[in-house]
């Protein structure tokens, strides 16, 4: 069993209230004949009838001394994990799910966010404390 980001029932619980239902928790990504997983899988139907699914990443960003460390790690792991379901066409879109407390820092810090936009990481921008989702951020391929 994978381990338990400490913000993730927050942001689940943000997702549930937007309309979202956790699917698979966590999400089997197949590599080399063995799973990695994700955090969760996620759907919701639109009012005309749309269906989405996504998996979900989470990503915590506690402690802005290990910020540097955790954004190479989660930049590789959201790169591993999509490579993987882009082999095997899986048609989910995946997110890294965020803090806005650690998405405001990293707005201070020019090269994060534009790594994000440079690797097309998709971001959830959760606020913890109120548990509502601010942002999905789809950057736009240049």
């Amino acid at each position: 069993m994978t381990a338990i980001d400490s913000c993730e029932p927050q942001i689940i619980r943000a997702l549930e209230k937007d309309g979202w239902q956790i699917v698979d928790k966590p999400f089997p990504i197949f590599a080399d004949k063995r799973p990695v997983l994700a955090d969760f899988s996620a759907h919701r139907s639109s009012e005309h009838g749309d269906e989405f699914i996504v998996v979900i990443e989470v990503k915590c960003f506690t402690d802005p001394r290990a910020d540097l460390s955790e954004f190479y790690s989660a930049i590789g792991q959201y790169w591993y994990y999509k490579v993987m379901m882009t082999r095997d066409n899986v048609a989910f879109r995946l997110y890294l799910a965020l803090p806005l407390d650690a998405y405001t820092r990293f707005q201070l810090k020019p090269s994060f966010l534009q790594t994000f936009e440079a690797a097309q990481v998709k971001l959830v921008v959760v606020d913890i404390g109120a548990e509502v989702i601010e942002q999905w951020i789809n950057w736009q391929t240049p």
